[in-house]
C-alpha cells in the first residue's frame, strides 16, 4: 500500500517514514501541500498522513485544502498540538483521524490499517477475493487454504491487485505504488515480478492488457473471458475504444485485448 506522507515541520526528521516502511507501507514523502497536489501524487496513494509540528499549519486547514482539491483517500493528521478544539475542527473538516504526538509508530501503522480497512469495506485485516486470502497485518497469502510463500515484493504486488480487483493497473502506476522513488525499476523488472506472481497464483488470474498494463480477474477460469473483458472489447470500459464487438461468446476471438 502506498502512503503519502506530508511533513510540514522540521521536528519529524524522517523517523516516521522509516518506521512505516518497516510496517509494510511504501512511503512517498513530500514537504508541502503544494507538492502533495502536484502531478497526481495524492491520487496514487492508498492513504494520506499529514505530520505537522508546533509551527506548521493547522489540521483543519490541511484537511479542508485536500478535500477541496478532490482527495478522497483516508486522511490522518498527526500533530504536535493536542488542543481538543483543533481536533474537533479538523475531523469536521474532513480528516478521518487525528493523533496527537508523542505516539508510537506501531499505533500510527495500526490506525492507518484500520482507516484503509474501512475505506475498502473490510472489517478485518483479511482480504478475500475468490479463493485467495490475504492478511494485511501478517503479510501472508493463501490460495484455497494453501500458503503461497510469497516474497516481499510478490505480496505487495498481490495486495495492490486485490485491493482493487478488476481495475486496470498501468505499468507506471505499479511502479509508483510499489517502488516509489526507485528510478532503476524498469518496465522489464515489473514484468518479471508479474511473471513470478503468476506462477504462484495462476496465470489466468492476472491478464495483460496490451499497451496498457494488467488486470486481476476475480474468480477467473482459465480460457474464459470475464464480463469486464467483454466490456473492454465492446469499447465501453473507461470511455475508450478497445476494438470491435466480440463475435458471439468465444473469448478466443477477442481482438485488441491480448490476455497474458
Amino acid at each position: 500500500m502506498q502512503l503519502l506522507l506530508i511533513e510540514s515541520g522540521l521536528d519529524s526528521l524522517g523517523w516516521l517514514a522509516e518506521r512505516l516502511a518497516g510496517s509494510g507501507f511504501v512511503v512517498r514523502q513530500v514537504h508541502s501541500l503544494e507538492q502533495a497536489l502536484q502531478d497526481g501524487v495524492a491520487e496514487r496513494a492508498t492513504a494520506v498522513i499529514a505530520d505537522i509540528g508546533h509551527s506548521g499549519p493547522q489540521g483543519q486547514a490541511i484537511a479542508t485544502l485536500l478535500r477541496k482539491a478532490g482527495m478522497t483517500q483516508p486522511l490522518m493528521i498527526l500533530s504536535a498540538r493536542g488542543d481538543w478544539r483543533e481536533r474537533v475542527e479538523t475531523l469536521d473538516a474532513g480528516a478521518d483521524d487525528y493523533v496527537a504526538k508523542p505516539v508510537r509508530s506501531e499505533e500510527v501503522a495500526a490506525r492507518l490499517r484500520a482507516l484503509i480497512r474501512r475505506s475498502i469495506g473490510s472489517p478485518t485485516d483479511q482480504i478475500t477475493v475468490g479463493d485467495i486470502e490475504l492478511d494485511l497485518k501478517a503479510r501472508c497469502a493463501w490460495l484455497a487454504g494453501k500458503c503461497l510463500n510469497l516474497t516481499r515484493n510478490e505480496f505487495r504486488l498481490l495486495r495492490l491487485f486485490l485491493l482493487q480487483p478488476e481495475r486496470i493497473m498501468t505499468h507506471q502506476e505499479i511502479r509508483d505504488r510499489l517502488h516509489s522513488g526507485e528510478a532503476d525499476c524498469s518496465r522489464n523488472a515489473i514484468e518479471v515480478q508479474i511473471a513470478r506472481l503468476r506462477r504462484k497464483v495462476g496465470r489466468h488470474r492476472i491478464r495483460t492488457i496490451r499497451g496498457v498494463g494488467y488486470r486481476y480477474i476475480a474468480d477467473s477460469v482459465p480460457g474464459v473471458a470475464s464480463t469486464c473483458e467483454k466490456e473492454l472489447c465492446r469499447g465501453t470500459a473507461g470511455g475508450q475504444h478497445w476494438g470491435r464487438a466480440c463475435p458471439g461468446r468465444e473469448p478466443a476471438r477477442i481482438e485488441n485485448l491480448k490476455a497474458g
